[in-house]
Formats: structure tokens, sequence, C-alpha cells
């Protein structure tokens, strides 16, 4: 039987998203707050036999240039996930690994540039593969664990229409953890004309604890 791959997104998913970029602040840990169910929804997915779970974050803040910025280098950006992580563990909440990607768009230059900010070229990339909903952060972790990626069922857990897309990329199952950004952004709409047309393997719940009762009650294997 297949290993599941579970990959999940994490602001809006797995921690509240307030429009900063987390890390950026020196006093950045105090500004993580682990949104409610979280922890009880991994604790029921890490029940799962032959199960992985990773993080997967697009974390265009590392591009930005400017004082604001100077300490959210992608090393700060992946020690914010190991504290979520490390966060959720004490909760006996099991994540484990994390894969981001700091790659933007000329269209992101673009629009940074109109808000007076300046971006290290260094990370412009328009359409990296890493970059959702592009799937190389997926494959990658699928290696990390072992196997190939068409060897998982894949579900991927996020609050934008990004998330939802790699899984339609991958032939995995999608699900949609609404947050006030998804709304914000259209993002619900969206996912609701898609799962009109993929009603077996796109999902919409109210928060994540929802999402990993159906993906537990749901198992393939």
């Amino acid at each position: 039987m297949k290993p599941n791959l579970i990959i999940i997104d994490r602001d809006g998913t797995l921690v509240e998203d307030e429009d900063y970029y987390l890390g950026s602040d020196p006093k950045w840990k105090s500004q993580i707050k682990i949104l409610p169910g979280v922890a009880e929804g991994i604790k029921i997915l890490n029940l799962l036999s032959n199960t992985y779970l990773a993080i997967i974050t697009n974390q265009a803040g590392v591009a930005l240039k400017g004082s604001q910025f100077d300490e959210l280098t992608l090393e700060r950006a992946v020690e914010v996930n190991d504290y979520i992580m490390a966060k959720l563990a004490e909760q006996g909440a099991i994540i484990q690994a994390q894969f981001i990607c700091p790659y933007v768009s000329e269209d992101y230059v673009e629009k940074a540039l109109q808000k007076g900010r300046s971006v290290n070229s260094q990370y412009v990339h328009t359409n990296h593969p890493d970059a959702k909903p592009n799937v190389g952060l997926i494959q990658k972790a699928a290696r990390y664990f072992g196997h190939a990626l068409e060897d998982y069922n894949v579900h991927i857990i996020g609050d934008r229409l990004s998330d939802v897309e790699m899984a339609l990329r991958v032939n995995g199952q999608g699900h949609l953890v609404t947050s006030w950004k998804t709304r914000q952004v259209g993002d619900e709409e969206k996912v609701k004309a898609l799962s009109q047309i993929h009603p077996q393997i796109l999902h919409i719940y109210n928060n994540f604890l929802e999402a990993a009762h159906y993906i537990s009650s749901n198992k393939t294997n």
C-alpha cells in the first residue's frame, strides 16, 4: 500500500497570518500563534500508518531588501519553521520536515517597487520550480522521505488557491482551510468553482481539524 505524504502550508494554515513577515521582527517568536485545532489535527494525522508530514511554504519576504527585512534571511525563515515545529512537538504533534521557496517573480518585484520596497536579485526567478503552485518542493519532500512522488497518496492542506492547484498537478487531494486571506483575495470562490469540476479530490473546510478528520476517515491504506 502507498505511503501518505501530507503537505501542509504554514501561514494561515498552521499559524495566524497577520500579514507581516514572520522572522523580520527581532521579537518574531512572540508573533507566532498556532491556530486552534492545529495541534489536535496533526496528532490525528500522526496516528495514520506509513504517513509523512512536511511544511511547504513560499516565503517571499526573504527576497525583500531594506532595514525592515535585514533579519529575514533564508536561515531565519528555516529557524521560524523549526520553532513552529518545536512548539507543535511540545503538544505531541509531529511534523517531520520543512521546505521553503524564497524565490519571487518579476510581477512580485513590480508590486514591491510600487510599495517602495526593493528586492534582492538573487531571489528573482519567475516561475521557479519550487514556487507554489509548482511542485518542486513536493518532489523534494517525496525524495526526503525515501520514495518517488508517484509512490505516495498525496494530501495538501493550505489556505490558498495555489495549495489546491499543487494537489491537482500531482494527482493528489487538495484540502482548502479557509482563512481571512482566502476570502479577501477571492481564493475560496475559485476553489469552490474548481471543486465542482473535481469533487472527489478538492475539499473545503472551516479549520485544520476538520481537514485532518476527513483525511483520517477517508484514508486509502
